[in-house]
């Protein structure tokens, strides 16, 4: 029997093996680090490339938590996908993180 080899050649876009994914139904062809959209919002990136058809929908692994390195993906994200792909539980490396916020906690000492 003979084998035959593809040479796949991509860039690693995530920042860490630890992120949530989950699988969808991909309908076209989706590049590895692609957003996907499903009913019109974005739902996440793409963790695989994945070749589906509306005849012949293919399974996607959907990334929803995790993070990335943004210049490392195949397409520069536009400001709202940014904005939704952070809502959904997206963390993307090399950003400044947000300044801490007092908890609510009472630091004044009282005199007994």
């Amino acid at each position: 029997m003979k084998y035959t080899t593809t040479k796949v050649d991509q860039v690693n876009w995530l920042a860490s093996s630890k992120f949530q994914a989950f699988t969808e139904s991909a309908d076209k062809e989706y590049d590895s680090g692609a957003v996907f959209m499903k009913d019109g919002a974005v739902a996440g990136l793409v963790v695989n490339h994945v070749v589906g058809s509306t005849d012949d929908p293919m399974p996607a692994s959907v990334m929803v938590e995790g993070y990335v390195l943004p210049d490392r993906l195949p397409v520069a994200l536009t400001a709202d996908q940014v904005t939704a792909l952070k809502a959904i539980g997206i963390k993307f490396r090399g950003e400044t993180a947000a300044p801490a916020t007092e908890s609510g906690t009472d630091t004044a000492t009282s005199e007994n």
